[in-house]
Formats: C-alpha cells, sequence, structure tokens
C-alpha cells in the first residue's frame, strides 16, 4: 500500500519552483500524450527538437534486446518501436536527470546519485527476461527509483544536510530521519512525483517497496512482486558498482542473495554483470555520469578481503597450525645479502626464489609473482611504489604478500610503498627473530585467505542450489501439476499486467476462453483417468498451436485460457478458429480407444485505438466463434 504526500502539500511544493520535474520537451511530451487525438507525427516533431533526446532514443530502439538484424535509423520508426508511452517514460527520466546534476544540499552527492541510478536502470534492463517486463520501462524506473531523495535535497537542501549526516553516523535508518524531520519521507515523495508523470502504477509500486521487497505484500509469483525484486537487486548491484574495494567485499553476500531470489545462478550472474558494466560505462560516457571501472565479476568473487591484515604474533606452537612450505620470491636483493638471507628463509622452512633485477627479470616476477615477494626498495630501475603498484595489477600479484627491505631514513619511501600496496617493510640489517615473525605472519594470512576463498566458494555454490531450488519452487506455484500448464494465478496475472501495458500504449491484445464440450460425458463414460488424459493430451495441443508471444493456462476444471498480446480482433479470431478446427481433427487415445473431443471458444478484445481514461475500461468486444456458443465476457479489470 503506497502512502502518498498529502495533495494541498504537494501542491505547495510544486509552487516554490524546487521540486524536481520534467522540462521542456519532457513537459511537451506529457502534455500531448494527455490528450486523446495525439498523433505520432505530432510526437515525433517533439524529439526531433532536442537532438540529444532524439539520438538516444534511437540508442534505445536499436538495442540488442529488439532482435533486429537491420538498424534503425527513422526516428519514426524508433518511436513506434518503443511506443509512445515508453517514449514518454524515457525522456522523463533522462529529461530529470539532465537538469539536477547539481544542487544546493551541501552532504547530497549528486554525481554518486545520478551514477547509482544510471547502474541500477542499465541492471534493470538486464533483468528484463526475470521480470517479464519491457526492458525500457524497467530503465526508467531504475533510473528514477529513488527520485524521492533528490527532491528531498531540492527542497530542503539545508535540512536534508543535516539529515544525511545524522543517517550517516546512524549507519542507515534514512527515511526513519526524513520521517521525524519533515513527516515524510523520500519513498512517499518520489512516489507521488512519478505518478504525476504518468508512470504505469506497477513501477511505482515497485520503486516504493524496492527496498524491502518481502514487505510489501505483494502476491508470491506476481510479476509486480519479481518486477520488486529485480529492481532490489538492481539497486544492490549499482551500490557494487560505486564502492571501492574494500567497501565492495561487504556489500556481495546480499547482492549473491538477491541474484537467488530471482533465480540467476552463479554463471549467468557473472555475464550479467559484466554485461551490465560495460552498458553503464558506455552510457555514463554519453550521458556525462560519473561511473568508475570495476574488475570482471568472477574475479571480484574469487578475490581476498582487500584490507585482510592479520597480527604479527608468533605461530602457533602446538600442532594445531602447521606452517606450510611457501616459495619466497627474492627481487632486486644486492648480491652481498643475497646469500644471507636465502640461508635465513631456507631455515625457516620455507623455498627462496632468486630473481635478478634485470629488466627481464622483474617482467618475470611481476607476471608469475610467488606467494610471498620480497623485494628491495633500492632496487635500481623501479621505484618501490611503482613496483608495487604494478604487482597489485594481476591477479596473482593481488593474492601475494608484498614485503619490502628498507634502508634506514627512508621513511618517506615507506610510506609510499605502504600506499601502494605493500604489506609490510622491514629495515634493514635483518635479524632472524624479525625475518620469522614477518613470515609467519605472512604465513598465517595466506591460509586465512585461502578459507576465505573456500567459504566463498561454498557460498556461491550454496547460492547456486538456493536460485536453482526457488526456481524450481516457484515454478511448482505457478504451474498446473496436471497439465503442466501455468495455472489461473500466474494466467491472471499476467492478464492484468498485459492488460494495463496495452491500455498504456495502446495496443490490441485479446484473450480467449476454451471449455471442453460435455466433459462430464468423457468422465462417466471412460473413467476420471480418461478425463485426465484429454486434459493433459490438450494441454499439449494448445501449446504447440498457440503463438510464442501467447500465454495459454488452465483456468479450472475443462476450461481453459488464452492470453494474446498485440493481437487485432481478426487475428484473434483467426487464432482460435484455427485452434477448435486442430482440436476437432486431433485423435485423443486412452488405452487404445479414440475419444472425440471438441471446443467451445470465446473471443474477448480490447481495442488498441482508444485512449486511455483515469485507468479505467473504455472499449472491450467479444465475439463467438460461427457455429458456436458465445461465453460470457471476463469481468473487467481496472
Amino acid at each position: 500500500m503506497i502512502k502518498f504526500v498529502d495533495p494541498d502539500r504537494y501542491r505547495s511544493m510544486k509552487a516554490t519552483g524546487k521540486l524536481p520535474s520534467p522540462k521542456g520537451v519532457a513537459f511537451s511530451i506529457i502534455k500531448l500524450l494527455q490528450r486523446d487525438d495525439f498523433r505520432v507525427s505530432d510526437l515525433v516533431r517533439l524529439v526531433q527538437s532536442d537532438p540529444a533526446i532524439a539520438g538516444r532514443l534511437l540508442k534505445f530502439a536499436n538495442a540488442a534486446a529488439f532482435g533486429r538484424t537491420r538498424p534503425i535509423v527513422s526516428l519514426q520508426r524508433a518511436i513506434v518501436a518503443l511506443g509512445a508511452f515508453r517514449v514518454r517514460d524515457l525522456v522523463i527520466g533522462l529529461s530529470v536527470m539532465h537538469s539536477h546534476t547539481s544542487g544546493q544540499c551541501a552532504e547530497f552527492d549528486y554525481a554518486g546519485f545520478w551514477g547509482r541510478s544510471l547502474a541500477t536502470a542499465i541492471a534493470c534492463q538486464e533483468l528484463a527476461h526475470y521480470a517479464q517486463i519491457s526492458s525500457e520501462e524497467l530503465f526508467t524506473i531504475g533510473l528514477l527509483a529513488r527520485v524521492g531523495e533528490l527532491a528531498m535535497a531540492s527542497l530542503y537542501p539545508g535540512e536534508y544536510a543535516i539529515v544525511l549526516l545524522k543517517a550517516r553516523e546512524r549507519n542507515g535508518q534514512l527515511a526513519d530521519l526524513e520521517r521525524e524531520s519533515f513527516n515524510m519521507d523520500y519513498h512517499q515523495l518520489g512516489a507521488t512525483m512519478l505518478a504525476e508523470w504518468g508512470l504505469p502504477d506497477m513501477l511505482i509500486q515497485a520503486a516504493y517497496h524496492h527496498e524491502q521487497p518481502d514487505l510489501a505484500g505483494f502476491r508470491d509469483g506476481s510479476r509486480v512482486l519479481t518486477l520488486t525484486h529485480s529492481l532490489n537487486f538492481a539497486r544492490s548491484l549499482s551500490e557494487v558498482c560505486m564502492a571501492n574495494e574494500e567497501a565492495r567485499w561487504s556489500l556481495l553476500p546480499g547482492l549473491l542473495t538477491r541474484a537467488a531470489r530471482l533465480g540467476i545462478s552463479g554463471d549467468a550472474l557473472n555475464d550479467v554483470v559484466d554485461r551490465m558494466v560495460r552498458r553503464w560505462r558506455e552510457w555514463g560516457a554519453m550521458l556525462q555520469v560519473r561511473t568508475q571501472e570495476i574488475p570482471p565479476f568472477a574475479e571480484i568473487l574469487a578475490a581476498s578481503p582487500p584490507s585482510l591484515r592479520v597480527s604479527s604474533s608468533s605461530p602457533e606452537q602446538n600442532g594445531k597450525l602447521a606452517s606450510p612450505r611457501l616459495q619466497v620470491q627474492l627481487v632486486g636483493i644486492p648480491q652481498t645479502e643475497l646469500p644471507n638471507l636465502t640461508e635465513q628463509i631456507e631455515s625457516l622452512g620455507h623455498q627462496p626464489t632468486p630473481v635478478d633485477h634485470s629488466p627481464e627479470g622483474l617482467k618475470q616476477a611481476l607476471r608469475q609473482p610467488a606467494q610471498i615477494v620480497i623485494a628491495d626498495m633500492a632496487m635500481p630501475g623501479l621505484k618501490p611504489a611503482a613496483f608495487c603498484r604494478l604487482l597489485r595489477q594481476t591477479s596473482a600479484g593481488k593474492e601475494s604478500y608484498a614485503l619490502l627491505l628498507a634502508s634506514p631514513g627512508s621513511e618517506r619511501l615507506i610510506l609510499e610503498a605502504i600506499d601502494a600496496g605493500a604489506d609490510d617493510v622491514l629495515v634493514k640489517p635483518l635479524s632472524i627473530q624479525t625475518l620469522r615473525v614477518r613470515l609467519n605472519t605472512a604465513t598465517r594470512m595466506l591460509l586465512l585467505r585461502e578459507e576465505i576463498q573456500r567459504e566463498r566458494r561454498g557460498i556461491m555454490r550454496s547460492t547456486d542450489e538456493f536460485a536453482v531450488t526457488h526456481k524450481r519452487l516457484l515454478q511448482e506455484a505457478l504451474t498446473d501439476p496436471l497439465t503442466q500448464l501455468p495455472n489461473r494465478r500466474h494466467g491472471l496475472d499476467f492478464l492484468a499486467s498485459e492488460w494495463a501495458f496495452a491500455q498504456s500504449n495502446s495496443l490490441p491484445m485479446a484473450c480467449l476462453l476454451l471449455d471442453i464440450d460435455h466433459f462430464k460425458r468423457i468422465n462417466d463414460t471412460h473413467g476420471h483417468a480418461a478425463g485426465d488424459a484429454v486434459l493433459r493430451q490438450l494441454a499439449d495441443l494448445l501449446k504447440r498451436t498457440s503463438r510464442v508471444e501467447d500465454l495459454v493456462f488452465r483456468y479450472g476444471g475443462e476450461e481453459f485460457a488464452a492470453v494474446l498480446p498485440n493481437a487485432s480482433i481478426r487475428a484473434a479470431v483467426q487464432i482460435a478458429e484455427r485452434i477448435r478446427s486442430v482440436v476437432e481433427k486431433y485423435s485423443f487415445l486412452w488405452e487404445n480407444q479414440t475419444i472425440p473431443v471438441t471446443l467451445s471458444i470465446g473471443v474477448a478484445h480490447l481495442n488498441g485505438g482508444e485512449k486511455r481514461q483515469s485507468g479505467v475500461d473504455r472499449d472491450r468486444r467479444r465475439r463467438a466463434l460461427p457455429g458456436q456458443e458465445e461465453r460470457s465476457q471476463p469481468r473487467r479489470r481496472s
């Protein structure tokens, strides 16, 4: 249940002129589409007046999700492909973003806000398959899901800065603090703004509840719940993209859990995230939104905590922690010091491997670093900080323990090396006791990293198993066990969402209601097992004779239904007649007996030529097939 801002208060907010709102072309498009008699040519003219928006709409229309082999170069064709109301929603999002890239609230990170919002929008597009909704609509709601925060910062810059500081001190609770200070929160304000701009109700519901989807009260398996979970996952992924390396580590468990709720397994998750990051960077450059480069997701999952440190205590002597024999790479050690250091390392049970300081030797060390790398800060040809940075750029180098040897009086270089990624620095001359402590520290840390990685792999396996199990249970909850078709609950939910989409985009659609004639006679004559066999065979036949985009489901008993998106009345009648004819000619078999089966089919149709008025259905027609009895009209859903 959405709690909107009081209408009188909202009007007062708008009157200040501070509330974020679509400007220019976007505002004109909103006004145009509120008219019943708008023409696509008028919409094309408006979009053409802003070349930047026109170019971005062409890019959207040519996105790979549309599956076209030839690019769209005509703006009119692009708008037709997207749909007028999708164009409106996209332009609203882009307009609000470009009109509010900065502001007066000192503690509000405007660049970071739009970086996260764009990442959320792109991630939402990647999840369109899981949410079963248009990727363009998902892009818009991802971009504007938290527009209420921007509105708060715009309306109350000084007061909101104080609220943001308190939220950081308390590590969250932003909405609670907003309600204490303003008697409303950014969820309410954002939902009120999205509703005024005309976005579909399902998108507004998802944005309002996306931070806590399970508390929204949506029906399990419903499209709005899946959409809300998709938005929740996309927002979590945007936080991972914008975080630094250390903060990113703590965000991963929550992201994996959210992915599992959507049924996204580990391998699929890697592909989704990597593809999303590439597109986020590309769109960020085009829209001048702040992004950052991050490693491949599989590498992020496999990495150890970046700031992991353990105490420099002596190793356990009771045999519980056995120190393994590790390879120690010695880089740039002066020849006069090398024999003594090698002997000390061997006496401590490890394997020293000297590497000369020639350019080729350094390249080899950086390409294939050992578990422990000991480098002399005075090695010629390479500064210590540069060496550490180069070492940390490789996957193996990130996992190595880097120990540098410094001469007395080189404090400045020591700090630079630590900042560049060195784990520790020892000042010469070395004693065997000091070296033992440092190597034992390195050993313990490497063992701990390995243990964490094992646990991480276990978490990934558990996540994959949970994703598979969740997907299976959800499938079972939405599937009729006898026919393996979608059940009534799934079908009616699909019908409601397709109905809303058809209305908002002025598209036609149809619904068929199919009833087996005299089914009771089949049960009475051949038995209920025969009746079940007929239902199963009919379900298989309906799946084979329907279009790819149609959803056929079991309505109940011997009744079935089919939802036909974007189908004219003529196409719907043709599809129904084809189904009726195929069923009449088909041989239904039970224990070597042929059972004759016929269907009666009713057709209900929504005319896409009519425009929406206040969300009320205005034009519904139904037609019975020639020679068949007319079925009752399905109940309207508004």
